[in-house]
This record gives structure tokens, sequence and C-alpha cells, in this order.
């Protein structure tokens, strides 16, 4: 809307010839589409405002037409021309011609003002909403005229809420019961949101209902602020919420507040007492086992909680088996000979990711001995089936699934593992940790029959999704589905795999890809100061005879230079007394990066335990990651966070230098020859050299790039994911 002095003119006068033609004629203001009267100068600063901001919309599309143009949507800009145009122009239009009083007029322009505000803001963030903005500017119209008219407007509020009348908020904020209404509607609506503007409406009786609808899902936070100092206090010892209450006498007279908040439900429903729970809660291994009772309670309210808890507890009992495994085993599995073995169940599937493959064997074997004579699948469905993907990844990983699946009778086994793969997709908050559990241990399993059966039953899912039209479930299936093709047609070859899956090369690395810019290979081994470590540095430096590698040492690594072929650089820390080792490591990375050095192969040596060490230094150069160490398979998604193009080869078991060793020499061999990296050829060539049945077996545990089938998995799935436009 412009005004211009002529055009005021003109109107005036048109409007003084109208009148003087029907002197009798009632105008409407709410009807009129013309003004009456010149706007005063000291009010048009007021339209000039707004009129600015509708012309910042309607060029937002490069043309300057009197339309709001959004691309794709044509109902959405018809909407958004309607309301934010022409709906606008005629509100000023109504403001102008009623008989209000100068400020009164300039209030309600600004309130305009404010609404435009908002649309500019969303506008230039991609965030306009069509419907939100047609909701907005016909509440300030309704809301408008009650104001007029003194009538409330609460009922229009609880009979018309929408988020856009929290929106219009601005055009009441001295009306009371209007503010509780629109904040109890938003706090019920949209709980989470509202506790980051808790300080708009801490004095209204809605922070009280928020508090009570906050509860169920956060107590902990509730505990926090029964605790605190803060003026969120005050508002949760106001609440007559019996959770709340239950919450409020725990911060109280719990003598270990934060571990007593798990036994809320209890409290709460009077199966236990306080002075029951400060008991519990007083004693390391007693608090354990309620932990996992808890866990067995459907809908626990403090589930979250409990998950931080249980595994809290449980890494006590890992670290302390993980940390003797040099003992004898009556003394490294002492401390849960008093566990059931349903206590030992959740100490594996909770730190899956710290447990070592001796700790997870040890364990395992004791919980299958306390278990009888149950059978296994009836124990998972005791426990609920809480982790039992996991519970079976590992297993399969540490190759004791065969004997955990014999503990059931032999019609059900397929049953479970029917379980195990089916509606992956119906948790979208774990879907795809499942989905890389399912991965891991199809990629594990040695039972033809069974892969043959999970194949059939991965064909049942896909289908399902894709019937459902579920696009993520049908990628999750589709995955799955063909890389289960691949193990059980081994004569489908990588590449086919790799087009399938529309992944970079999986059964080799160009040597190109491994080549800085001077056309060197560089590698960074990692070693560790105990014996094991130590052993396995004498064996590794071993293989660098001085006719073929020039060989430079100081007081915290070694560097082994090529002299013939493609040109190498090795660089080693030397496996210095702990904590020694970690420094020389500390000291090795910072002299790479000072000096722009981009190890493209990096090799952990040592044990499980040690692994974490060398897992902070990986980056996106490291394109060829050889994990020498126990259990390094069931890194893979950790390592694929920080590297998610590199190749890795890692063992399911034991890890040792028989075998690491031999894999180190051929792919230098290669290199050194200018040649890609072959999988394929470097397995078939290694399965020569193990000349026993025991090297063998650990040679088999050790899994190639182009097998992993959970890295497989997670890369493809982004890819697939990235390409629907769905992340």
């Amino acid at each position: 809307m412009k005004f211009t002095t002529l055009f005021f003119h003109l109107l005036l006068l048109s409007t003084l010839a109208f009148s003087q033609k029907d002197p009798k004629v009632k105008k409407d203001p709410y009807t009129s589409n013309s003004l009456w009267e010149p706007i005063p100068i000291n009010r048009q600063l007021s339209h000039d405002k707004i009129d600015r901001l509708q012309k910042s919309a309607d060029e937002f599309d490069e043309k300057l037409d009197g339309k709001i143009i959004l691309i794709n949507n044509k109902k959405g800009s018809e909407m958004l021309t309607e309301s934010i145009i022409k709906k606008v122009d005629q509100l000023q239009l109504i403001i102008e011609n009623l008989p209000l009083d100068h400020w009164a007029k300039v209030k309600y322009l600004m309130y305009l003002e404010e609404d435009l505000k908002q649309y500019y803001n969303d506008m230039t963030s991609s965030k306009a909403n069509p419907l939100y903005y047609e909701n907005l500017i016909n509440n300030f119209e309704v809301i408008f005229k009650k104001q007029q008219n003194n009538e409330p407007i609460v009922d229009y509020i609880n009979a018309n809420f929408t988020r856009s009348i929290y929106g219009s908020i601005h055009m009441f904020k001295e009306d009371r019961p209007a503010l509780e209404a629109v904040y109890n509607n938003m706090v019920r609506l949209y709980p989470d949101e509202m506790m980051t503007r808790f300080y708009e409406f801490s004095d209204k009786e809605a922070a009280v209902t928020l508090m009570s609808l906050i509860a169920p899902l956060k107590p902990n936070l509730i505990l926090t602020y029964a605790t605190s100092t803060s003026f969120e206090r005050n508002i949760v010892r106001k609440s007559n919420d019996s959770l709340i209450k239950a919450i409020v006498n725990i911060a109280d007279n719990a003598k270990k507040p934060l571990r007593a908040i798990v036994f809320l439900e209890d409290l709460k429903s009077g199966k236990k007492t306080l002075s029951e729970v400060n008991t519990i809660t007083q004693e390391n291994a007693l608090y354990y086992k309620h932990l996992i009772l808890q866990r067995l309670i459907p809908n626990n309210v403090a589930k979250k909680i409990l998950d931080r808890e249980c595994k809290e507890q449980a890494l006590e009992y890992v670290r302390t088996m993980n940390e003797l495994h040099d003992a004898q085993d009556p003394v490294r599995f002492k401390c849960i000979e008093p566990l059931s073995a349903k206590e030992i169940y959740f100490l594996m599937v909770l730190c899956s990711d710290e447990i070592y493959t001796s700790t997870f064997v040890g364990s395992f074997n004791r919980m299958l001995t306390k278990m009888a004579p149950l059978k296994g699948d009836v124990f998972l469905q005791e426990l609920e089936m809480d982790k039992f993907r996991t519970f079976i990844r590992m297993c399969a990983g540490y190759n004791k699934l065969s004997q955990y699946l014999a503990s059931i009778d032999e019609p059900n086994r397929n049953t479970l593992m029917a379980t195990f793969v089916h509606n992956i997709d119906k948790n979208k908050e774990t879907d795809l940790e499942d989905a890389v559990d399912v991965a891991d241990a199809i990629g594990s399993i040695q039972d033809d029959n069974l892969i043959d059966y999970l194949l059939s039953e991965l064909k049942k899912d896909y289908e399902r999704t894709y019937v459902s039209n579920n696009k993520r479930g049908l990628i999750i299936y589709f995955l799955l589905h063909t890389l289960t093709v691949s193990i059980i047609n081994p004569e489908q070859t990588s590449e086919d795999l790799q087009t399938e899956l529309k992944i970079p090369p999986i059964a080799f690395v160009p040597i190109k890809n491994i080549l800085n810019d001077s056309g060197r290979v560089v590698e960074q081994v990692y070693f560790y100061g105990d014996e094991d470590g130590k052993s396995s540095y004498n064996s590794f430096i071993s293989n660098y005879k001085p006719e073929d590698w020039k060989i430079v040492k100081n007081d915290k690594w070694v560097t082994m230079t090529s002299l013939k072929g493609k040109p190498i650089t090795v660089y080693a820390n030397l496996p210095l007394d702990e904590p020694e080792d970690e420094e020389s490591q500390r000291l090795l990375v910072k002299h790479l990066e000072e000096n722009n050095i981009k190890p493209s192969i990096v090799i952990h040596r040592g044990h499980s335990y040690h692994l974490p060490g060398t897992l902070k230094y990986l980056n996106q150069d490291n394109k060829i990651i050889i994990l020498g160490s126990c259990g390094g398979y069931h890194n893979l998604s950790t390592i694929l966070g920080s590297s998610e193009d590199a190749h890795i080869i890692s063992s399911k078991q034991t890890g040792t230098m028989y075998v690491t060793d031999p894999i180190i020499r051929l792919v230098q061999e290669r290199i050194l020859a200018g040649k890609d990296i072959n999988w394929i050829e470097i397995w078939t060539e290694l399965a020569t050299q193990m000349k026993t049945p025991g090297l063998m077996d650990k040679f088999n545990d050790y899994v190639p790039p182009h097998k992993n089938m959970g890295a497989l998995f997670l890369k493809a799935f982004k890819i697939q994911m990235q390409e629907n436009q769905m992340m």
C-alpha cells in the first residue's frame, strides 16, 4: 500500500464528493476499500515500515509484481499473496478508517509490523509456512475486532488454537487470562520447545503444567530443578503432580539421589520405601542387581537414566576383568561369580565397545552355565529381547553363535534368527545400529543353511517395505539382502557388489589413492609398551633389511625409508615402557602434523584395550587401516566415523603377529612394485602361508575389507540416503 500526496488529495476529494452526493450513506471501516482521511505525517512512518516489509516479500522472487511466489507451490503462493500483500493492505485501511486515537492506531500498526517481521525472518531462512501466515493475519483481524469491542479472547484462543496464535502474543501481553490460555496450549502441544522458552512464562500456571508434562519424559531434569537454587526449584515444588512429588521426596531424602531416581516407579507406587532404596544404592553390587531388575520393568519412566546407570555399573565389572587379562580365570572372573546369567548378559551387551575378546568369551561361558537348564530363546524372551541383536552379533563375531543356538530346541532356532532380522525399520532410534548388527553377524556366520534361511527372511522385509513405500526401511533391507546374497554366492565378484551398492572399490585400493603429492606412500605404526608390544615391535622391525631400507632411529620413534621400488616411508613409535609409549605416539603425531606428513596407511599393533589410543588419531587421510589386535572387528563404526573411506583389516577374535606381519609384508610388496592393493589376491596368497591348523584358524578370524559387512553396510547406507535426498 503506497500513499502519495496526490493520492491522498484525490481520495479526499472523491470521498467528499461521494458524501455530498449521498450524505445518508453509513460507512463500515471493516469493509472499506478506500482511505477516508489523509494519513497524518506523524503516522506515515508506521505505514512506511509495513510497506517496506511487504515490498521485500514481494520482490524476494526478483519480481516486484504484487505476488509472492513459492517454487512448486501454487497454493502456498496464493495464500501468502492474499495474506501478506492484500490482507495487510486492507488491515492498514481498516486501522486508519476506524475512529481510534493516534496512539491506538500506531499501536496496531506496530502489531501488524511485528507479524510482517516474523514473515521476513522466516522468508529469508526458507522456513515460511503459508498456512501459519494465513492464520496469523486472520488472528490479527479477529483479535483486533474483539479488543475494539472489549470482548475477551480466551474462548477464541482455546477453540482455534494453532501455533500462529502464539505468534500473535504481542497483541495481548497485558491480558493475563489470554496469556495463560496461550501458554497452557503451547506447553500441551510443544513441551520440548517451551522448555527452551521457560523464562517467558515462569510466573504462569503453565510453568507448573509443563513440569508435570516433562516429568515422565525427563525425571532427571525435574530432580536437577528440585535440588537446585534456581527459580525452577520453586515451580517444581509448587506442583501437586504425584510423580513430581515423588521426585522432590528423592531430592530431599535420598542418600544418593542420582541413583535413587532409577527406582522412581517403585517409590511412586509404594513397592519400595526410600529407606530400602537408600540401602540398595549404597553398595555397588547390590545396586547393579537391582538395576537389572528395574531394566526388565516395561515402560519404566526412568529408562534413559536406567540405561546410563546400567552401563556405568556394568563397565566396572568389564574393566576389572579386562585389567586382569593376564591373570588365571578364577582370579579374573571372580567378580562376576555372584552374578546371575541375566546380569552377566547385560555386562556383555552394554559394554560391547570396551569388552576384550577373552573377557567376552569367559563371561559368555559362565552365562551359559548359569542359564541352564533354561533354553536360549526363552532366556532372551525373559529379558524382553533387550539388546538381543547386539548379543547375536557379538556371538557371531566371537564365533559363539553356534554354541548359543545349540542351547535352543531345533524348531525354535530359526524363529529366533528370523526375529533377529525382522522389523529393524520399526524403531527409528535404533534401526541403523540394529542393521549394522545384522550385517556384522551375517558376515560372521559359518552355517550355510542358516545364511540361506536368513536370506529368505530378509526378502520378506524387503518386499514389505517396498509395498508400504517405506523408503528408509527399503534401503536398509535392500542393502542387507544384497550383502547376504554376496555371501551365498561368492562367485559374484566384488566389482559387481561394488556396483550394486554404489560404493567405492572394495576389493582393491588403487595405488594412486595412497600416494602423497610427491608420489610417496606414508605409513604409521602404533606400538605399546607392554611385553606383547615389545615382542610385536621386534618381529615387525626384523622385516626391514638394511640393504632394502634406510633406518633412522631417535629416542621416540624409528623411520624406515625404502631404497628400492616405489618410495615408502614408515614411521613407528618405539614401544617404551608405559606411559612413555603414549607420549612417544603423541610426539610422533605432532612431528608428522607440523611437517604436513599425512599417513595413508595406519597399523595398530597391540592388545584390544590399547585400540582406543590408536583410534583417536585416525582421520580422513587414512585409506588403509590394519588392526593387529584382538577383536578389532568390533570397532568398525568408530573407525568409519573418522575415516569413512578407509579399507579396514581386523580380527574378530585373537590378533597375532604371525598373521599381521605377513599382511603388512604383502601390502608393502605391492606398493613397492607400484601395483594396486588387491585384497582378493592378498588373501589367496596369505591362505597358502598359514601352515598349521592353529594358524589357519587365527587367519580365518581376520576379516579383509571386501568381507567387512558392517563397514560395507554403513558406507552404502550413507550413499543411498544421499542419493534419495534423505539426509
